[in-house]
């Protein structure tokens, strides 16, 4: 008998009983044991030969569970149960310890009738009792009361014509719910209440009140036909709402009615953890994006309100540390998406110090790439992707769509950074935004883009270093350590204690190969793109530039950092290099220090100015084209009549005319300075010896001129 115990389970394919041993012969000789199931079931012996034969042939089950084997607290049991069981396991307790000869037919027989005359007890009490306690455990608890099992539990009570249920409190006195009936439940049940999201459950009841129960009959007083209710057939809405509950999964219903997607994201079973999924930090990571609820102003021009932000967060699962983040204007798509995981994978201390912000490497030590990423399917579907996956080898995972409790993590941090900085940031937006009477927070802004993304490292610092989570399901090895459950602490206790999934690689050879990339044009003023112009010594060394001025532009491929479009970094397809890094011409230094968002802003703005213009310009194109030919019709009637003089003899003297109109054309283009007003008079020039009346004016020097010209002197007066 290797391997048997007694009170172990066994079950006989053979006969197809479940058995439980009570005891095991010495040397091997056989085992006693009893069909649990069975309410006339005495103990049976099995030899060693017979008990082999039924391993042997494979007809033998060990691993049976054992019906019985739950547990009793003492203190949980009423003290009714208890004295019962007590009473009947001393009136048992002699014959039940007497082993093995109680198994036996004949032994059993002999000591029970002797007990029957010693103890004034009946036969029939002490087989049902001793059977229980070999059935159920040879244990005294096995003779405790079966009350729970009294009462029909579960059953349908027959009708017998008296109302079942509670007493009614009304003076109608109700009606039993028959077999008709409860069809009728089921099937308003699928009809109206679960295919019609739209139908509350007394609603439900109403409809099939109108549609069983009810007549269609004329009003005498209206002459239209209305419903009249049957009330002595009607059931209430409280056996309705049993029946329903009863004959009808619930759960299924509610599945139904708010769609198996919502149903899984809100309302599902939680049974267990993300953390679960993980080795150690690094292991897996998981992003999402949100709209920030905080309108911004321009970094150009702070009385323009630009809308609100949006965040990026990339968290680990193990630890819930906060990798990486994005603030920016770049909608929730690919390129936010790689910019927070660039941010991941780079060091922390000079992305912090851009913002005014000094930590040390301890205080954020992420700059690694994970194991796995989970995202949504918009941003980690396409040939983007390709680059993060075959170039780093990071596992891309994508949750189903409308589930956000797939990435419930990185979920929770949207709800945690922005509560701490709420109370503090003007241009939130409440929850009354746009209702009538409530204030328009959009008027609030005063936080640019770089002011909002340092508030939100603050957090982020905080978060990481301080926060203590809540709820965190950790090992046994962690609370062995007494690791407090800080991000922080987390992340140190999994790089000393579980190695963990951490691949670093250089910060820009990351930064550059998850940047987004466009294609730029080559021009004669430089390469360009997003309205800028860049260059770089390669196309200097080239003649990249006058190339294009001569024989036309062509396309490039570049990669650009939508945070600062100082750089763009050209595709090497021939060189060592991976990326040329090219910087902003002259042409372009006032988009320095700017976004790819607030060029394209700027941008905006001057073709809005542009446009804006436009009526005033028109207005006086159309004012000049008018004063034109006010000018010409003017100059047509002064026009001189044709005095019959052919065409060469007026074209002769052209060059003499214009000596004759250059020289009065002097006269009224000659400087003269201002003089004061007793300077005004012509001077008087006096000749020597000559009396004052002799006194002579200073002619015009166009006057002595014309003079000339009529006396028949030459240009030069001979």
């Amino acid at each position: 008998m290797i391997g048997v115990l007694v009170n172990q389970v066994i079950e006989n394919l053979a006969t197809g009983t479940v058995e439980r041993v009570l005891w095991i012969a010495d040397r091997d000789r056989g085992l006693y044991a009893i069909d649990i199931r069975s309410p006339i079931a005495l103990p049976v012996f099995y030899s060693d030969e017979e008990f082999e034969k039924l391993e042997a042939e494979k007809l033998l089950r060990r691993d049976v569970d054992d019906p019985w084997s739950a547990p009793f607290k003492e203190d949980t049991l009423l003290l009714g149960h208890r004295r019962r069981r007590d009473k009947a396991w001393e009136l048992i307790r002699p014959l039940a310890l007497d082993q093995p000869a109680i198994f036996q037919e004949r032994a059993r027989g002999r000591a029970i009738n002797s007990y029957i005359e010693a103890s004034g007890s009946n036969k029939q009490t002490l087989y049902r009792l001793l059977r229980r306690y070999w059935q159920r455990g040879l244990s005294p608890n096995a003779l405790l009361p079966d009350y729970d099992r009294c009462g029909g539990r579960g059953k349908e009570k027959a009708a017998n014509g008296k109302k079942r249920g509670r007493v009614p409190t009304s003076d109608n006195h109700g009606l039993n719910v028959t077999p008709g009936m409860r069809e009728i439940f089921r099937a308003v049940a699928t009809r109206c209440f679960a295919a019609n999201r739209k139908q509350d459950f007394a609603g439900a009841y109403h409809e099939m009140v109108a549609s069983y129960y009810s007549d269609r009959v004329i009003d005498e007083r209206t002459g239209r036909q209305i419903l009249v209710t049957r009330d002595e057939e009607v059931p209430s809405l409280r056996q309705f709402r049993y029946w329903f509950s009863k004959e009808n999964d619930i759960f299924q219903i509610l599945r139904t009615r708010r769609t198996p997607r919502v149903y899984d994201k809100d309302m599902r079973a939680l049974t267990s953890s993300s953390t679960a999924e993980t080795i150690g930090p690094g292991s897996r990571y998981q992003i999402d994006a949100t709209i920030a609820d905080v309108y911004l102003v321009s970094r150009c021009d702070r009385s323009k309100i630009v809308g609100r932000p949006v965040l990026y967060v990339v968290v680990d699962v193990f630890s819930r540390m906060v990798a990486g983040i994005y603030v920016g204007f770049e909608g929730p798509s690919w390129v936010g998406a790689m910019m927070a995981l660039s941010n991941a994978a780079s060091p922390k201390m000079e992305f912090c110090h851009r913002f005014g912000i000094e930590i040390g490497e301890a205080d954020w030590p992420c700059r690694h790439l994970p194991d796995a990423l989970l995202g949504d399917r918009g941003e980690m579907i396409g040939g983007a992707v390709e680059t993060l996956a075959n170039s780093f080898h990071v596992r891309i995972e994508n949750s189903a769509p409308y589930r956000a409790d797939w990435k419930g993590i990185v979920e929770q941090r949207f709800r945690l950074l922005p509560a701490k900085f709420k109370p503090y940031v003007p241009g939130y937006v409440e929850d009354d935004f746009r209702a009538r009477g409530s204030r328009d927070y959009r008027l609030d802004a005063v936080l640019d883009i770089d002011e909002f993304t340092r508030i939100v490292l603050y957090c982020v610092l905080y978060y990481n270093n301080e926060h203590e989570l809540r709820v965190y399901d950790k090992s046994p090895e962690m609370a062995a350590d007494r690791v407090a459950a800080i991000p922080i602490e987390l992340w140190d206790w999994g790089i000393a204690r579980r190695s963990g999934k951490l691949r670093a690689y250089p910060s820009d050879l990351v930064r550059l190969s998850l940047l987004p990339s466009d294609e730029a044009t080559v021009t004669a003023n430089g390469i360009h793109y997003a309205g800028s112009f860049y260059s770089c010594s390669k196309a200097i060394e080239e003649h990249w530039f006058e190339r294009a001025r001569q024989g036309g532009a062509w396309k490039i491929r570049i990669s650009y950092e939508p945070r600062c479009m100082d750089e763009i970094y050209v595709h090497d397809e021939s060189g060592r290099a991976r990326f040329i890094s090219c910087s902003l011409t002259d042409r372009s230094r006032h988009h320095g220090a700017r976004t790819l968002w607030e060029i394209d802003q700027m941008r905006q703005e001057e073709r809005r100015d542009r446009l804006n213009r436009q009526p005033q310009t028109r207005q006086a194109r159309v004012n000049l084209a008018d004063s034109i030919k006010n000018v010409v019709e003017t100059a047509h009637a002064k026009r001189a009549e044709p005095d019959g003089r052919p065409s060469s003899e007026r074209t002769r003297n052209i060059r003499e005319n214009r000596r004759v109109e250059r020289r009065d054309r002097q006269e009224q283009e000659a400087y003269r300075p201002a003089r004061p007003k007793e300077e005004a008079q012509p001077k008087i020039v006096r000749f020597p010896g000559a009396e004052p009346e002799d006194d002579y004016s200073l002619p015009n020097i166009g006057e002595i001129l014309r003079n000339l010209k009529k006396e028949g002197k030459d240009d030069d007066g001979r």
